[in-house]
Order: C-alpha cells, then structure tokens, then sequence
C-alpha cells in the first residue's frame, strides 16, 4: 500500500521541485547576464579577506577573466537550460510521458555546462589561484559550495528517474 502512494506522488513533488528550481535558476542567469558577477558572489562566501573585492584583486579577475562573450553565452545556456527544466517539471505533473526522458537529457547536459563553466571561469585564473589567499577561497567556495548545490538535482534526477519502478510507471501514463 504504501509503494502504491509513493509512486503516486512522485511526479507531483518533483514536478514542484522542478518548477521552483528551474524558475529560481532563471531569475539567477538572468542576473548573470545583467551583469553580476558570480565571482563577487563567491568572495562573500570566503570568511576571511576584506569583505570587498579589492581594486587590484579585481582588475586581475577581470583580466584573467573569459571573455565576455563567453560569459554571455553560459548565462544564455543557464536560462535555456532553466526553461527546459521548468517545463519538463510541469510535464511531470501533467504525467506527460516525454518530461521523464527530457529530464534526464537536461541533468546530463546541465551536468557538463557546470563543469565545462567551472573550467572556463577558473583555468584562466589558475595563477591567481596560487598566488592569492582570496582567489584560492573563491575557487574552493565554488569547488565545494555553489558547484555541488547546483548538481545535486541533475544527479539526483539521473539516479530516480531511471529506476525501473519510475520508467514503468511513466510507461503507463500513455
């Protein structure tokens, strides 16, 4: 009896999930691409330094920096990527079969944007990395906080949703 509730509510909570996430995400890449960097964001994680970026600190970030294209680029991929999760997450809630196999491709792809971002942001700055206390803190808050927080979800979603009580069950919904 319980399996039974459990399969039932299922696509209902991570349906939600989905949705809440996906739009957060995409009020997030959309202050990325207005321009708030995610560096200065990262500094407040650090406990210690001065609390602001200072002008020499920062003007070395922005030389090593990708160029802004790039930056540009990764934020537009986020926000696609923040809509495909919000609609996928509405998908699971209708139980439209095809929302199973499109999150699974978006935590597969969204899985390699996030890595793929990790390296273009901080490959460049690997010196800086070495030489400063502060760039080191960044590097590790992003390594060992915002980076697993925004994998949890995607890897999560590869593990459940490919479990052969939820393909089943999605199978069903035809």
């Amino acid at each position: 009896m319980q399996d039974i509730q459990n399969t039932a509510t299922w696509p209902t909570t991570f349906g939600s999930i989905c949705v809440v996430v996906g739009g957060l995400t995409l009020f997030g890449s959309c202050l990325s691409l207005s321009g708030m960097a995610e560096i200065e964001q990262l500094h407040t994680a650090i406990p210690f330094g001065e609390g602001e970026i200072g002008d020499a600190l920062r003007g070395q970030l922005q030389e090593t920096a990708p160029m802004s294209w790039v930056a540009t680029l990764l934020s537009c991929l986020n926000i696609l990527f923040s809509i495909v999760l919000t609609i996928a997450g509405m998908g699971l809630l209708q139980h439209t079969p095809k929302a199973r196999v499109t999150l699974l491709w978006w935590a597969g792809l969204y899985i390699l944007l996030n890595i793929v971002g990790v390296i273009i942001h901080w490959v460049p700055r690997w010196e800086l990395v070495q030489e400063h206390a502060e760039v080191q803190g960044m590097f590790l808050a992003q390594l060992v906080i915002s980076t697993p927080l925004y994998l949890i979800l995607p890897v999560f979603l590869l593990f459940f949703l490919n479990k052969n009580r939820i393909r089943s069950e999605v199978e069903s919904w035809r």
